[in-house]
């Protein structure tokens, strides 16, 4: 077990000059106070360069050297820091010294290229060589699974990502929890048999060429083994370029979270631009339609007058029309008079016409012909018929409402449309020097890699599929020659047959030995989480295949919604279980674990911390953990406080004791 003895940093971060922890021998907690912006997360980051020479910052994104050291040292011409971390592993005692200091030559360094680095790791008081050193500690701690060591707090929801088996940051947390489980051995092991098998397989085909009998099939074998050797290249070139893709996608969804702030805002921008452009077309139109409307507006506010003189042009005309029929009328009776003048009979009844009733027609032909006036009337009634047209297209409707809405709905456009436009000027003032290139370079990248991963995926199936159609034709040639085949023959093929079983029996048994590992871990997170939990009603965790811890109901049913708070006692939980369960143990250095929780669940993972780790330091401050409530609660447990004092804004010392910080 890894167990730490004391960090001595100098000039690293805020630590001007030479700071010192000593971590108590006992099991139990250690606890370091300070406020933001004191250096918690940069003591987090000295242990971590310390094991593996690495600097992370949030979204686990590479901190640059030349920004690591110390700001007042550097103003007083003193660049470069140390890190000396003290630790034991299994009875050795070991002291790891890094150092980070200008290159000869150097005077002012203005970046990384400026600087060097050593490393120094002894052994018992023995200096190991650096393969010996680098060796040693990737034994000791590898850096694969020091996320459930060194421990930040603020990137609890990396644990989500285990309820989503398709997601690259879950399986790179799954994969790590494996590797800390042990299970790698079983794998390498399995792998080293399958090598063995296929070379036994490629002797077992050597042999049945050199004998006439079975040349045929130990040819055909042959090629197949060749065809599944080229295939199980493209499937590991596959698989390798598919890991590189979602290890890029990874570190970029860190680089993307660091800026997700930046991105936010870009994206709102980009879609109140959006919206703005679709405002415009909104107002273009309504502004369109007013035009219309108000183009015969006027008629409506001359329908009284309109609809008096329709009544009035209307009246006239069935007068007109009327007189008409009647000239038409009388014209007839003319025509008819005369004829029977002229003939002497009535047209109408053929009887002939008396001197009297002559004498009486003769008047009436002769009285004022009314055609004249017929003509006129007809000339005025086509005038009035086409003042009608006209006014039965005048609509006479009152459209007030509808103006009124026309204008009522623009000028909303209107007054949206600015306070878009004010808040895109408020988003331009923020990013204002920000370096946008970047983050859409990144973005652009990260879709990319999206697409290559998806086609890579999808040659990996086929070349799967291939590898089992070869797997079969390989057997049933091995099924033939053990029907025809020698003295020789019989012994490579028993050689073969040996390390196939062997194979088969290593992943059977890592296939068993996962499943139990899950159902150990999920019994012991289960047991922690029902201490930690201040929900009575909940039964405890459910696991799945990528080692994510879903919360279960008493009823048996699964919590589909967990809060923050929750999300971080379950990844609590997961990480005591595994303490518990893996091969390598050590310390977990927590990094504000506390700050989403709230009293309750506060006091229930105080009280769990010593049963987590046999050591435990945390790094938090005050508000997070007061140190009375804490004393109370760990009792015995609590081996250790420091806290960090603030000299200036780039100046910050570690003092050990009791009370609170200055």
């Amino acid at each position: 077990m890894l167990r730490l003895v004391q960090l001595r940093l100098q000039n690293f971060g805020p630590y001007k000059g030479d700071q010192v922890i000593d971590f108590p021998h006992d099991d139990g907690v250690t606890i370091v106070y300070g406020e933001n912006m004191r250096g918690k997360t940069s003591l987090l980051n000295a242990i971590r360069y310390a094991l593996f020479g690495k600097l992370l910052g949030r979204g686990s994104n590479l901190i640059p050297l030349h920004q690591t050291g110390n700001w007042e040292a550097a103003a007083d011409g003193r660049f470069g820091f140390k890190v000396i971390l003290a630790f034991e592993h299994d009875g050795h005692q070991y002291e790891l010294t890094r150092i980070c200091a200008p290159r000869p030559g150097v005077s002012k360094p203005e970046s990384d290229a400026d600087y060097a680095e050593e490393a120094l790791l002894r052994k018992d008081k023995n200096v190991l060589g650096p393969g010996e050193r680098d060796d040693e500690l990737a034994r000791i701690m590898p850096e694969q699974v020091s996320r459930f060591f060194l421990f930040d707090g603020e990137l609890l929801q990396q644990y989500e990502e285990l309820l989503r088996n398709e997601s690259e940051m879950g399986q790179q947390i799954a994969q790590a929890i494996e590797r800390i489980l042990g299970i790698p051995i079983l794998t390498n092991a399995r792998r080293d048999l399958r090598e063995l098998h296929k070379a036994a397989q490629k002797q077992e085909s050597k042999a049945a060429q050199k004998d006439l009998q079975t040349r045929e099939l130990g040819n055909h074998l042959a090629d197949l083994t060749e065809q599944r050797a080229h295939q199980e290249k493209e499937l590991a070139r596959l698989e390798a370029a598919v890991a590189q893709a979602r290890e890029k996608k990874a570190a970029l969804e860190g680089a993307m979270r660091k800026s997700e702030r930046l991105g936010a805002l870009l994206s709102e921008r980009d879609r109140l631009a959006k919206e703005n452009g679709e405002l415009d077309e909104k107002i273009a139109a309504k502004r369109d339609r007013l035009k219309e409307v108000l183009a015969n507006s006027w008629h409506g506010m001359l329908s009284a007058k309109l609809n008096e003189h329709r009544r009035a042009v209307a009246t006239k005309t069935q007068e007109l029309e009327a007189r008409a029929k009647d000239a038409t009328i009388a014209a007839t009776l003319l025509d008819q008079k005369t004829v029977a003048l002229k003939e002497r009979v009535c047209p109408v009844c053929r009887q002939d016409v008396s001197s009297e009733a002559g004498a009486a027609l003769v008047a009436e032909v002769g009285a004022p012909n009314a055609a004249d006036q017929a003509i006129l009337d007809q000339d005025e009634l086509l005038e009035l018929r086409k003042e009608m047209a006209i006014l039965a297209g005048l609509d006479p409707r009152d459209d007030t409402d509808l103006i009124r809405e026309l204008i009522v709905t623009m000028e909303d456009a209107v007054v949206e449309r600015a306070t878009k436009l004010d808040r895109i000027a408020e988003i331009e003032d923020q990013i204002k020097g920000v370096d946008q290139s970047t983050f859409y370079a990144q973005k652009s990248e990260y879709e990319a890699l999206i697409r290559d991963i998806t086609i890579l995926e999808g040659g990996i199936k086929p070349q799967r599929q291939k590898g089992l159609e070869i797997d079969e034709s390989i057997a049933e040639i091995e099924k033939r020659l053990r029907k025809v085949g020698g003295v020789e023959m019989e012994k490579e093929r028993q050689r073969s047959d040996l390390y196939g079983k062997l194979h088969s029996l290593f992943s059977d048994a890592v296939a068993e030995y996962r499943e139990r590992l899950r159902k150990r871990v999920e019994a012991d997170a289960t047991s922690l989480f029902v201490k930690l939990t201040s929900e009575p009603d909940y039964k405890g965790l459910a696991i799945n295949e990528s080692y994510g811890l879903s919360i279960m109901h008493k009823d048996g049913h699964e919590i589909p919604l967990r809060s923050a708070g929750a999300e971080h006692v379950v990844a609590l939980s997961l990480m005591g279980a595994l303490q518990k369960n893996a091969p390598l143990r050590g310390p977990i250095i927590m990094d504000s674990p506390l700050q989403r929780l709230d009293d309750t669940h506060t006091r229930n993972v105080v009280k769990a911390l010593p049963h987590m780790a046999q050591q435990v330091a945390l790094l938090v401050y005050e508000s997070e953990l007061k140190p009375q409530f804490a004393r109370e609660l760990l009792l015995g447990k609590l081996r250790a406080e420091y806290h960090m004092i603030r000299r200036s804004a780039r100046h910050t010392e570690i003092e050990k004791g009791i009370g609170s910080a200055a």
